[in-house]
């Protein structure tokens, strides 16, 4: 594995993860952030 700031080892325990997106939860693969969402854009 290649070590930088965003390494990380895989954990299956993560894969049913729910993630709340304005109140609705979405499965970790469906979850996006809209690149007009104001945290996305600033930073």
């Amino acid at each position: 594995m290649t070590h930088s700031t965003h390494a990380y080892a895989p954990d299956p325990r993560n894969d049913a993860i729910l993630i709340d997106i304005n109140g609705a939860l979405f499965p970790r693969q469906e979850a996006k952030v809209s690149v007009f969402d104001s945290g996305f854009v600033l930073g």
